[in-house]
């Protein structure tokens, strides 16, 4: 499996199998150290825009992936909550004070805490389209509410 770092001299990106303590660009032949320097906080997220795993020091707040350009805002660490999806038990992110999060692999929606019966929920459920007899795409979407009352 191949890891990608960027180059120190020319800013490419450089592919490296894992595990190699350093990379010898080919462009201007700087050598890049793969490892973290002693005492650096490393994180890693994955970028907003093309799904790349970056690594950053731990006290930035944005993160320019070197890839697509995009800014990637980091959260700090104390907002973002952590639990299992409710189908496929990987283990999922939210920012604190989300009420449900939605998993990316299955699509399923898990709510992050007890819901209170006196809280008011809506449900919103967005079937398949359909097409009418003029060939034209329909939308087929029911919207339900709960006052909080007995389900």
């Amino acid at each position: 499996m191949q890891s990608q770092i960027v180059c120190h001299g020319c800013r490419n990106i450089l592919l490296y199998p894992r595990g190699a303590p350093s990379v010898c660009c080919a462009v201007c032949h700087a050598v890049t150290s793969t490892a973290p320097s002693p005492g650096m906080d490393i994180a890693h997220l994955i970028c907003g825009g093309c799904r790349t795993l970056l690594m950053y020091t731990r006290n930035a707040t944005s993160v320019r992936c070197s890839c697509c350009d995009t800014v990637n805002l980091v959260r700090p660490v104390s907002s973002i909550a952590h639990l299992n999806c409710g189908q496929c038990q990987t283990v999922l992110m939210y920012p604190y004070g989300a009420p449900s999060v939605k998993c990316a692999i299955c699509n399923f929606i898990t709510n992050t805490g007890p819901t209170s019966q006196s809280q008011n929920v809506t449900v919103v459920v967005e079937n398949p389209m359909t097409v009418d007899a003029k060939g034209k795409l329909v939308s087929n979407v029911v919207v339900g509410v709960t006052t909080g009352g007995k389900k």
